[in-house]
């Protein structure tokens, strides 16, 4: 018996010791093997990021999941090259939670592990651990129930973000965005669709319920889209996109550009109006001098068929079908007339371009060009051979009054209220030696005081026509004479005129005795009558100007005293 308990105490401890011997065996290569990445105290539904350095070496599902919620799948492995991405982003996404978290974490090797609470009312909590060469942290939901509901939380806050921004884009959104499936039913509608189906009036009668009806279920869906509101009609430019079995449209208000095209339609039809009672030719050439707008009057002044212009032809072939129905002034050659047109086009281009055209029938066309915004090109082509015929009738008038003037023997100025001279006869330039009317450098009235004082005597009568020709309410009319430095007598006459001017007329007192014999021999009668009232005189001659008469017997000496000059004997 005892043999038998010592033989069973024996194998006991014998067994005892192997399996300690196998413990610590086993502790020993433990010892040399990898540590595991997750501690004991990590739970599967925590996220659980690893990082060597800066690249991820691993994470566990719920961390994969939020970085795939914050813009990255991260199903699978993870390449080296997107290592950097992966840090990057959650330091992004952690770093609004976290103060100062990137200080905190590049201390990490140093303290071993540091612990972070957000500074938000987010509930997060940070924990990194620093564990052989790796970076272990660990995302926590303080405020949720349990871990599981924690990592759910933080998916679903990320996505809830997402989802949040989403709706106040289609919120505020000002144009009409709804979604349909197969059938056309409307399953989804932003907020500017419901106020549209109100304001349109649609919904008043009857209750909002879904799907909604459509907004525009009696138009077709086409590029432009109309809708009456009660404050008027308003315009809608469509475009839908297909997403899966659903289909999305949007509709965004061109009110602004309706308005804009009605506008510019409105201001056609004034001007097409205006034109067409033009009676002058018009026709606009685009950037490309092609014809775009023409008139009756360029159909009627040049004769080219309608359908001609309607074809919009370019600048060159108008004008060669106008020289073939001879409505262009022809040169004497082809080339020179092509030179012309080019020319014509660049003279147009600069607005320097201004022409009569003298046609074969008679008749006078004034052409001129100019150019407009954008590269256009407007002609217009006016018919002036009434004006011109009338201007030439004006023109002979003219030139026969001025030969009529020349002819006579008085000198004749005329100046307007400005002092100018606007007109001087043969006989004034040939008195007075200049011609005030082609002279650049002439004062005028001015000028023509001093010439006229220069050259005669020195009497008050200058006086007298200065102030005349200054004050607007002297006398209409002043007469006086007045001596030449060669000792001949002049007669003056100053007259104002209903608009302003004055005429100025000079006439010589002595006549040649070939042109004016009668006057002559009563001019001498009066000058030597004798005075039978007065004693016998002595006999003397008297020399007037270059003629020689002997006085009568018993004449008496006669003062003659001229009106505004000095006494003559």
């Amino acid at each position: 018996m005892p043999e038998a308990l010592l033989l069973g105490l024996t194998v006991s401890v014998g067994s005892a010791f192997a399996v300690l011997g196998a413990l610590m065996v086993f502790t020993g290569i433990s010892r040399h093997r990898t540590p595991p990445i997750f501690s004991p105290d990590i739970e599967d539904q925590d996220a659980v990021f690893v990082f060597r350095d800066h690249a991820l070496v691993d994470c566990s599902d719920r961390g994969r999941q939020l970085l795939g919620a914050l813009g990255r799948d991260q199903a699978g492995a993870v390449q080296p090259e997107d290592a950097a991405t992966e840090l990057d982003t959650l330091l992004a996404y952690l770093g609004g939670h976290f103060a100062d978290l990137r200080t905190q974490l590049a201390r990490l090797a140093e303290l071993g592990e540091v612990q972070l609470a957000a500074h938000d009312d987010s509930g997060l909590a940070l924990t990194a651990r620093w564990r052989c060469g790796l970076a272990h942290l660990r995302l926590t939901d303080t405020s949720a129930d349990g871990v599981l509901v924690a990592m759910d939380r933080l998916s679903y806050k990320a996505l809830h973000q997402e989802l949040h921004n989403l709706r106040d884009v289609t919120r505020s959104a000002p144009l009409l965005i709804w979604q349909s499936d197969a059938q056309g039913q409307i399953l989804w509608a932003n907020c500017a669709y419901i106020t549209a189906l109100h304001d349109s009036g649609q919904t008043r009668e009857q209750a909002l319920t879904w799907p909604l009806p459509p907004l525009f279920a009696d138009q077709d869906l086409t590029g432009r889209l109309g809708l009456q509101f009660t404050d008027g009609p308003r315009w809608y430019s469509y475009h839908c996109v297909g997403a899966g079995e659903m289909t999305l449209h949007f509709a965004t208000p061109i009110d602004a550009a309706v308005q804009s095209e009605f506008a510019r339609r409105e201001m056609m039809q004034m001007l097409t109006r205006t034109f067409a009672t033009l009676p002058i030719g018009l026709a606009v050439f685009d950037a490309d001098r092609r014809l775009q707008v023409f008139n009756p009057a360029l159909v009627d002044l040049t004769g080219l068929d309608p359908f001609f212009l309607a074809a919009r032809p370019d600048l060159g072939q108008m004008l060669h079908t106008l020289r073939e129905l001879r409505m262009l002034p022809e040169p004497k050659d082809f080339g020179t007339w092509r030179d012309e047109i080019m020319k014509l086009e660049q003279a147009a281009v600069s607005g320097s371009f201004n022409e009569e055209w003298h046609l074969e029938t008679g008749r006078i066309y004034h052409v001129t060009a100019s150019p407009q915004p954008g590269g256009s090109l407007a002609i217009f082509i006016q018919d002036i051979t009434s004006e011109a015929s009338l201007m030439r009738g004006y023109k002979a008038e003219i030139e026969t009054a001025q030969n009529i003037l020349d002819v006579l023997p008085d000198a004749i100025a005329a100046f307007n209220l400005a002092g100018q001279a606007v007109f001087a006869n043969a006989g004034y330039i040939q008195l007075w030696g200049r011609d005030p009317c082609c002279d650049m450098a002439d004062f005028g009235i001015e000028q023509a005081l001093r010439d006229w004082a220069l050259r005669c005597e020195a009497t008050p009568f200058w006086a007298q026509l200065t102030e005349f020709l200054a004050d607007p309410a002297s006398p209409l009319e002043l007469t006086g004479t007045g001596t030449l430095r060669t000792g001949a007598p002049i007669a003056l006459r100053a007259q104002k005129l209903v608009g302003g001017g004055v005429v100025v007329t000079f006439r010589h007192l002595v006549q040649d005795r070939g042109r004016s014999r009668g006057g002559w021999d009563t001019h001498q009668q009066l000058i030597h009558r004798v005075d039978h009232a007065a004693p016998a005189q002595l006999g003397r001659e008297a020399r007037l100007g270059d003629v020689t008469s002997p006085l009568v017997e018993r004449a008496k000496i006669r003062s003659v005293k001229h009106k505004g000059s000095r006494i003559r004997v």
